[in-house]
């Protein structure tokens, strides 16, 4: 899982700070030992990240093996090919999932978990190394019943302190007591519709030692793009402590302020999972293990097995959790002015803040120089114009039109081509 390989990135850093603590006092005593990170016990492990739903969908297994100290957490060695991978049911009922790149597993994009049902995975290397996860049973997941936003800071480490932005939560009403824990996972998207029409551009040439621009038409359409997000981190959340089941006020999702700049519309979609308490508690021992920040004598909490274990050898660990989660997934689509008034106070529109540079005749090498200014003005609007771009021109009269390149190019801030589920 990719929580699996932040873990052990995690164990890494506790080495390095041990290497540095040794430095430190080898260096207070005035002798220096090179210590080699060969010197270290090395265990290849087996690292699973594999879960499935009641959604109807290509559910993807993930196999790699963990890194030595110093070594590469995405090589391509580490990964995982050639290994038979499929799960069962109880009725041992069977689905192939067929490996379609480098360590990565996929069943067919029709499958769907069944509520009731329990599952199985089974994984059979290359080398012909079996392993076999418990069985887990799939719970249907209550629907979100809203999904909203407020205004908040987020703290940070930095000197300019919290950060500024909107936090998205979601409540849900209709929450059964067939399960009390959760998963969340999120992807949003911005799209961008930039105001101006890009009609030409200016190519930079030289002509000896000056800086002149070419001026050409532009044909390609690059007024409205769109820039997607997901999450990387693990969001959980219970209601054991609900007497009714509900959940309210789950934060899912912060954005910072900035992001906001050039948006005009925003698209968050939330899903979220029904997980067993077995998962819950796994996951939380990642959560606590990721964000532990403390020093190299803290109480380590060692490796966290998940449920999958090796068929052969009693011995071998196993990392990773094959998740079986009923899921469910509710999407809006917002505009600016459904964003908490209070949030649209810290976010600066860049395309209203700078206005349009228009029926200028002039050069556009003295322009970006500010050669029409007088000397003492010339450093503050040259940082200025430098973020301008010339989007149209009339060849006859020689009018040039600039604005913001953010606002004439949305391949700045986003990629062309709508998502196939934007409205």
């Amino acid at each position: 899982m990719e929580k699996n390989r932040r873990m052990k990135n995690t164990n890494n850093k506790n080495v390095e700070k041990f290497l540095l603590i040794c430095l430190v006092v080898f260096t207070s005593m005035g002798c220096i030992e090179d210590l080699e990170t060969a010197s270290f016990s090395f265990d290849k492990l087996l690292v699973v990240d594999a879960n499935i739903s009641d959604q109807a969908k290509a559910h993807r297994v993930r196999l790699t093996y963990t890194s030595p100290v110093g070594g590469d957490v995405d090589d391509l060695l580490n990964t995982v090919s050639g290994a038979e991978v499929w799960i069962e049911d109880d009725l041992g009922m069977r689905v192939d999932f067929n490996e379609q790149s480098a360590g990565s597993y996929f069943s067919p994009d029709t499958f769907a978990g069944v509520p009731g049902k329990s599952y199985a995975l089974f994984i059979t290397t290359s080398e012909g190394k079996k392993y076999q996860s418990s069985f887990e049973k799939l719970v249907q997941a209550p629907e979100i019943s809203e999904i909203y936003n407020r205004f908040a800071l987020e703290a940070t480490d930095q000197k300019d302190g919290a950060i500024p932005g909107v936090q998205f939560y979601i409540d849900v009403k209709d929450a059964d007591q067939s399960t009390q824990f959760y998963r969340y996972e999120w992807t949003d998207a911005h799209q961008i519709i930039v105001p101006h029409i890009k009609m030409w551009q200016a190519n930079e040439v030289r002509v000896g030692v000056s800086k002149e621009y070419e001026l050409t038409p532009f044909v390609e359409d690059v007024r409205e793009c769109y820039r997607e997000n997901r999450f990387d981190d693990l969001i959980l959340a219970t209601s054991v402590n609900n007497i009714n089941g509900e959940l309210s006020e789950i934060p899912v999702s912060f954005s910072p302020s900035k992001d906001f700049s050039v948006t005009t519309m925003y698209s968050i979609e939330i899903t979220q999972r029904a997980i067993s308490p077995q998962a819950y508690v796994y996951y939380r021992k990642i959560k606590l293990f990721n964000e532990s920040n403390g020093s190299l004598f803290d109480k380590q909490q060692g490796v966290i097995v998940g449920n999958i274990k090796p068929i052969d050898s009693q011995d071998e660990q196993v990392l990773g959790y094959f998740e079986v989660a009923g899921a469910s997934s509710k999407r809006v689509f917002l505009t600016l002015f459904d964003l908490d008034p209070e949030v649209m106070e810290y976010v600066s529109r860049t395309c209203e803040e700078f206005s349009v540079v228009e029926q200028y005749f002039g050069s556009l090498a003295k322009f970006y120089e500010a050669a029409d200014l007088p000397y003492a003005q010339k450093a503050a609007a040259i940082s200025i114009r430098k973020l301008y771009d010339l989007y149209d021109y009339n060849p006859v009269s020689g009018e040039k039109f600039l604005a913001h390149r953010y606002c004439t190019d949305c391949r700045l801030k986003g990629s062309l081509g709508k998502p196939d589920w934007w409205q």
